[in-house]
């Protein structure tokens, strides 16, 4: 009995396991107490296994989780892949990641430890960026190759080489002195969360289950569709929404490239975590404007087909919210940027 309760529930265990580790974390965190892990990890690393070679191996493994290579991948399965909703999952897991990663740093402000930092790092420690967004990330890809490819070989190795690289990179972090372990292990808890809930909403996007559920008789059908959950389901139409809109609206496809733009210069610049705050609120701002607009002459051109005046001038009231929203943060974005890039 206990066996087929932990079978059937072992993801929320690990998710609940792994919940447990960050809040025990926090707890030493917000009490400015060392941890014993952080003392004992660094002695082992710092103290013992610095050396020249080891050193340029690690900048090198960092640099495979840092934002150009991570935006790279994304955008290269976003332009490559003939599947475009593979690219679209990858590239909302690391917005998506990205964002969490900045807002649990802004809200926990824990100082990165100081004095034997090896690279050049700002912002705050915990938790680890460059090991969350890599557990999120190469962890999805893990999951796609894992459900997608057929041919074992290519499968295996593929998935054991990203299951050997996200490890690396959170030792890099700590090696290089920018990290505490407790940020690395941290960081990498949190995304698992993370992924055990965003590899739900991606297998109902991509269907992963579609041969299995053909194979299924009527009866089990109905029991599955059952026991879907709401939440499930309107986080897989709300997808589907966004995909159909980026389909057949342009000005979307401009605002998620800016979007992109703009993410690739806060890197580059370094802005503050506030500055990161208010671009992300004027993307989501821009972006969900232009989706009501778009709704919004759908439903109109459905239920006025025929010219009408009032139906014109509903259209063009949308339409102006959006450009409204659009030069307020253009606006935003070079009161942020013009000091950085003259200064």
């Amino acid at each position: 009995m206990l066996k087929k309760i932990i079978e059937k529930n072992y993801k929320w265990i690990i998710a609940f396991l792994c919940l447990i580790i960050v809040l025990m974390i926090l707890e030493d965190i917000f009490e400015n107490e060392q941890l014993e892990l952080d003392v004992f990890v660094y002695r082992l690393v710092i103290l013992n296994l610095r050396s020249e070679p080891l050193t340029v191996f690690m900048k090198v493994i960092t640099n495979l989780s840092s934002a150009y290579v991570l935006i790279a991948i994304a955008l290269g399965t976003l332009l490559f892949l003939k599947n475009k909703k593979i690219g679209l999952c990858i590239s909302s897991n690391l917005a998506i990641a990205t964002i969490l990663n900045q807002l649990l740093k802004y809200i926990i402000q824990r100082p990165r430890p100081d004095g034997y930092r090896l690279i050049i790092e700002s912002g705050y420690s915990f938790p680890s960026g460059h090991s969350m967004v890599s557990m999120a990330f190469y962890g999805l890809i893990i999951y796609l190759i894992w459900k997608m490819v057929k041919n074992k070989k290519i499968k295996y190795i593929s998935c054991g080489i990203l299951g050997l690289l996200i490890p690396l990179i959170g030792f890099s972090r700590i090696y290089l002195g920018v990290h505490y372990a407790s940020d690395v292990i941290g960081g990498f808890a949190i995304s698992i969360v993370y992924l055990l809930l965003f590899t739900n909403v991606t297998k109902s996007i991509l269907q992963l289950e579609k041969g299995k559920t053909k194979m299924m008789n009527k009866r089990k059908m109905v029991e599955i569709r059952k026991k879907r959950k709401k939440l499930r389901n309107s986080f897989k139409y709300a997808f589907e929404g966004i995909k159909e809109a980026w389909k057949t609206e342009q000005n979307l496809k401009i605002h998620f490239i800016i979007m992109f733009l703009v993410i690739i210069a806060g890197f580059v610049f370094k802005i503050t975590a506030m500055e990161w705050i208010v671009c992300l609120l004027l993307f989501a701002l821009v972006i969900s404007l232009e989706l009501i607009n778009t709704a919004i002459e759908t439903t109109v051109d459905i239920a006025m087909p025929e010219i009408n005046e009032k139906a014109k001038y509903a259209k063009d009231i949308a339409a102006g919210a959006v450009l409204f929203s659009a030069i307020i943060s253009v606006i935003v974005g070079l009161i942020i940027f013009l000091p950085k890039i003259f200064g």
